[in-house]
């Protein structure tokens, strides 16, 4: 029994017979049908990433507001994470609707879970108060709210919503890749130094 030339072509020798399976690309969700989250639906698509967007009032999820989406989802935040299929190392979570009744619980899920990334918008003054209900209304330990990146973003003097959401991607990508975000010219060593 020979060996079918048409394998030997397309085996190790020549060539891989099968490409390796890419990890999926990252998640961004996102809470609050908002100007915002448009803005980051259009950079994370820019990125290879997929964006959702997510609020129980279906009349404001139009599909012309957000074109970049990958989905939009009519929601309360526990069956949203559940039509996602959960959350994973992956996904990372953003509130945008300065509402508690929507912010509060999708942050309470997030934040007990592997995101590699959970970060919610609001003053300093919100955030503390933010803070101290996810503790003392939700019961989530100081350590689970240490995660929490509130103000959301990098400091880059942001003023309109695509400024806004290059600055809250940017930190995304950071804590993503295990940086702080500084500039690089104040950072040591080689550019590309992954322990960096």
């Amino acid at each position: 029994m020979g060996v079918d030339p048409e394998w030997l072509e397309a085996s190790e020798l020549h060539g891989p017979a099968f490409e390796a399976a890419a990890d999926p690309p990252p998640r961004l969700v996102l809470f609050g049908a908002v100007e915002l989250a448009d803005a980051l639906c259009r950079l994370a698509r820019g990125l290879g990433w997929r964006s959702f967007v997510v609020d129980p009032r279906e009349r404001y999820l139009d599909p012309l507001r957000f074109p970049d989406a990958d989905g939009l989802i009519a929601a309360w935040p526990a069956e949203a994470f559940a039509q996602l299929g959960g959350i994973d190392a992956s996904t990372a979570v953003a509130v945008l609707a300065h509402d508690p009744v929507l912010d509060d619980p999708a942050l309470e899920i997030a934040l007990r879970s592997p995101a590699m990334f959970v970060g919610g918008m609001g003053s300093r003054r919100n955030q503390e108060r933010r803070r101290a209900r996810l503790m003392e209304e939700r019961g989530l330990t100081a350590e689970e709210v240490a995660r929490l990146s509130g103000p959301i973003g990098l400091d880059l003097g942001a003023r309109t919503a695509h400024e806004t959401a290059l600055s809250i991607l940017g930190e995304i990508v950071a804590v993503a890749h295990d940086r702080d975000g500084g500039r690089l010219r104040a950072a040591d060593g080689s550019i590309r130094d992954s322990d960096h």
